[in-house]
């Protein structure tokens, strides 16, 4: 039904049952979500009225809305099912808005995801991103690390330590020495930040942040992608480019089928008999 609380007197304008169990495309779930999430932001800042009843409720109580606690689990949420879009600033936006996704996050996960060389980089990379989405900060610190070293590894650089790796990629000629002395601050922090903040390292709870995991998670994202030779803009047009072939042949062996004759179905007595006066009985 409509509330009437949020503004809503019209039944058929509200959020209709089917896309709240989830049915329809993507965006009609997430226009879904996006109107559960703007009543509980007007509920916060509007309702208080005391409730008349309910289950551990006291009569009369006023009811608590945390709105900062539900945002975080939200966008938690959403980053653990990898949708790209994020509350921020009391309304939905994509996170390709923001310039490290677009420029860093989103090149190094195509990278990673259409190439099977780095299947255990994407792993590792992917592995981050959901530690984080759980707030395991810690832990995705030290797999977005672990998948700078696998990158390393994949380029056929072996090593103790990514800083390690790093010196051996200037020797066996994977990096020029100008790109070594870019890197080498950068690789000697995540080294270090790994080392000293990693889930395999002692610390008190809180010592590791949203704020250090993203840093982390960038700057990993970044190297990696300086270390493939490619242009974040091209590595995304690659993507786009294969996924309008495929749609293109898929939309093409669509029509082929439905321009297709339809063969008619044929009873076995209306098959050419050898011999016309045959029947079945």
């Amino acid at each position: 039904m409509a509330d009437a609380r949020l503004g809503e007197h019209d039944p058929r304008g509200w959020v209709c049952a089917d896309r709240l169990r989830g049915e329809g495309g993507d965006v009609a779930r997430l226009d879904a979500l996006a109107a559960i999430v703007n009543a509980f932001v007007w509920l916060a800042q509007h309702d208080k009225e005391p409730a008349d009843s309910g289950y551990g409720v006291q009569p009369g109580t006023v009811p608590e809305y945390n709105l900062d606690a539900f945002m975080e689990v939200l966008n938690d949420r959403l980053l653990y099912s990898r949708v790209d879009w994020v509350f921020e600033d009391d309304r939905f936006q994509e996170r390709g808005n923001y310039l490290l996704h677009s420029e860093l996050l989103r090149p190094a996960t195509i990278l990673l995801g259409d190439d099977p060389t780095y299947k255990t980089v994407s792993d590792a990379f992917q592995s981050a991103l959901t530690r984080l989405s759980k707030g395991e900060t810690d832990v995705a610190l030290t797999q977005a690390a672990t998948a700078l070293q696998e990158f390393f590894r994949a380029l056929g650089v072996e090593g103790n330590s990514v800083s390690d790796q790093l010196d051996k990629a200037q020797r066996a000629k994977v990096i020029s020495g100008a790109d070594r002395s870019l890197m080498k601050p950068l690789i000697d922090w995540v080294n270090a930040d790994r080392s000293d903040r990693g889930n395999a390292h002692r610390h008190r709870e809180g010592d590791v942040t949203k704020a250090d995991a993203w840093l982390m998670m960038h700057v990993v994202a970044a190297l990696m992608v300086r270390l493939s030779n490619k242009e974040p803009r091209d590595i995304i047009a690659a993507r786009e480019k294969r996924e309008a072939a495929e749609l293109a042949a898929h939309k093409e062996a669509a029509e082929r089928a439905a321009a297709a004759p339809v063969a008619l179905h044929r009873e076995p007595w209306e098959e050419v008999q050898a011999h016309p006066d045959d029947t079945p009985f």
